[in-house]
């Protein structure tokens, strides 16, 4: 990211990114903090008053299970209950009418304090029904079966535990809730029997509802953490599972938190001794609203600030980068060989003024040494060139004479007129005096009428093998490349011993821009030391002309870098026993130019 903002970029599109991202950092900074701020100060608010509502709403159903409970409890006063609950009815006994009467008066107690409720149910030690109360004769059809949700666990709750839950009655056709509590002995926790109450659903449902505002949702849950009771299903999957805590707990407090992408506000709070669970989801609507609006303000004054810095750093670099382009345009006009042009010096003093005044004295420094200087050493390289290439070894001459002379003396047929004809190209090809450069083609041609003249010389104690790429015929290369490198391979490679056979191989290739041509041998190779002294004559080459070893080698490196560049020339590998390799690289370019 950063490499793309600045660089090959101009200097004044660097100095806006600069401003910008210089500012980027701090407003983003300002930015998050605010709106941070402004979002916590709402949730603050929201928290304020979810949680007087959750503390009034939890006060009140606390209020309406206790009094459920607590008239289950005051059975305890009714000591006839109690033994009827715990040995039965003995319509026998002379104390059945007061047995009567003590539950009239119980049930007077519990609907007075109850009055939704519309049954109750007295059942025994052995859980059988001692006694019920109905609100209406229709009432009577509700019956404690298998069809009743916990029909076997209502009966043997722990001590100090109730159950609620809700059902649809099969005879009335109408949903119920059902709140039961087991009664025990409080000391010696002996069980007397149970007493069940039942309440109409929608009389339920009307008293939840009559305390809570939409869109918040209610869900009461069980010890077994089952929703009895749920204004609706729509955060479902918000509500976590209720569990009775070990200990009873008695206290008002509830606990209030945002869910984990902070949309909805829960409180969760116990009721009935802990019995129940009470969970009210708060949806904040109004709190993301408030939310999208702040982060809409935040982004658009962002977004404001930054262009105020971007325009006003566009209006400042004009004053720095104007300068800056005047001396960019009058270099190119010096890199087209203009050194005439000057620059107008600023009135002020600073860094700006100083380039322009040793960009003028740079340019009149230029015209003074360009005659003495540059053209000098385009002079010295033109002789420089011209001397290696017009120098030509005469022990070449002279062996291929001796050659011509002992063939004719010898053998007397056509042969020599081949040898003649070959070492008549090769005069006429080393004292053309047109252009300096040849093709490929040609230095290969003229590379095997040397090594005809040589094969002729040593007969089958010398092999050769090409391996040249057709389309690099055309090859654009300067005159003597292939032939000095030859003649040094011979003449070092072939050794005083006369069986020995030499093989050649010389190849092209083309690699990328440039083209390989690679002169390979099985000789004797060069030991390690001799090797390296050559390759640093080649790499730093004497102030002497063509002094040592290898004349031929440092010859052909020292022009190919003349005249195509440094890069370019030989590279030699050799071990001692394994042949020679000699690589010679160009540029690519084909005959005329192209």
């Amino acid at each position: 990211m950063i490499n793309w903002l600045f660089m090959n970029r101009s200097i004044r599109t660097k100095i806006v990114w600069s401003n910008i991202l210089i500012s980027l950092v701090p407003l983003l900074i300002l930015s998050y903090l605010f709106y941070q701020s402004s979002t916590r100060s709402l949730e603050q608010a929201m928290v304020r008053s979810s949680d007087q509502n959750a503390e009034y709403l939890s006060d009140y159903l606390d209020q309406y299970f206790r009094n459920i409970s607590t008239s289950a409890l005051q059975v305890y006063g009714f000591k006839s209950v109690l033994d009827l609950m715990e040995n039965g009815t003995n319509y026998n006994d002379a104390n059945i009418i007061d047995i009567r009467e003590s539950l009239a008066s119980y049930y007077r107690l519990v609907v007075s304090k109850n009055t939704d409720v519309i049954k109750i149910v007295v059942l025994g030690t052995n859980n059988t029904v001692q006694d019920t109360w109905s609100r209406a004769d229709s009432y009577n059809a509700i019956t404690l079966n298998e069809q009743v949700p916990h029909y076997k666990e209502i009966a043997d709750l722990p001590f100090q535990h109730s159950l609620m839950f809700t059902y649809k009655d099969p005879a009335l056709q109408q949903d119920l809730f059902v709140y039961a509590m087991t009664i025990y002995d409080p000391f010696y926790k002996k069980k007397f029997g149970s007493l069940i109450f039942y309440v109409k659903g929608k009389d339920f449902s009307k008293m939840m509802e009559t305390y809570n505002r939409t869109p918040n949702v209610i869900v009461l849950q069980n010890e077994h953490g089952e929703r009895f009771y749920q204004t609706n299903e729509t955060y479902a999957q918000e509500i976590e599972p209720f569990t009775r805590p070990a200990t009873l707990i008695d206290s008002d407090e509830h606990e209030l938190h945002f869910s984990e992408g902070r949309n909805l506000l829960a409180s969760t709070s116990f009721l009935d001794h802990s019995n129940i669970g009470l969970s009210i989801i708060y949806p904040s609507t109004e709190l993301a609203h408030n939310r999208k609006n702040t982060l809409r303000i935040t982004i658009m004054v962002f977004v404001l600030v930054m262009l105020v810095i971007a325009i006003f750093s566009l209006l400042a670099q004009q004053y720095i980068t104007r300068p800056i382009q005047f001396l960019g345009k009058a270099m190119r006009s010096v890199r087209n060989g203009n050194f005439n042009v000057t620059l107008k010096p600023n009135r002020w003093h600073d860094d700006l003024s100083e380039l322009t005044a040793n960009f003028n004295f740079m340019t009149e420094k230029i015209q003074d040494l360009i005659e003495k200087e540059y053209k000098m050493q385009l002079r010295n390289k033109e002789a420089q060139f011209l001397a290696l290439q017009m120098q030509i070894n005469p022990h070449f001459l002279y062996n291929t004479l001796q050659t011509i002379g002992g063939k004719a003396v010898l053998i007397g047929d056509y042969e020599i007129h081949e040898m003649c004809r070959a070492l008549g190209d090769m005069f006429r090809y080393s004292f053309y005096e047109g252009n300096m450069e040849s093709t490929l083609g040609l230095e290969l041609a003229h590379l095997n009428n040397y090594l005809y003249i040589q094969q002729l010389r040593f007969e089958d104690s010398l092999q050769m093998e090409f391996n040249v790429q057709s389309q690099l015929m055309d090859c654009s290369v300067i005159r003597f490349v292939l032939q000095p490198v030859m003649e040094n391979t011979i003449v070092h490679a072939m050794g005083k011993e006369e069986q020995h056979r030499l093989q050649v191989w010389v190849a092209a290739v083309r690699s990328g821009d440039d083209v390989l041509i690679t002169i390979q041998d099985n000789g004797p190779g060069m030991e390690e030391g001799k090797l390296t002294a050559l390759q640093s004559a080649l790499e730093y080459p004497s102030s002497e002309v063509f002094s040592g070893v290898s004349i031929g080698l440092r010859n052909v490196h020292e022009r190919i870098r003349l005249f195509y560049g440094p890069s370019y020339g030989l590279r030699l590998d050799s071990k001692s026993g394994a042949g020679m390799t000699v690589e010679i690289r160009i540029p690519y370019k084909q005959s005329g130019g192209q």
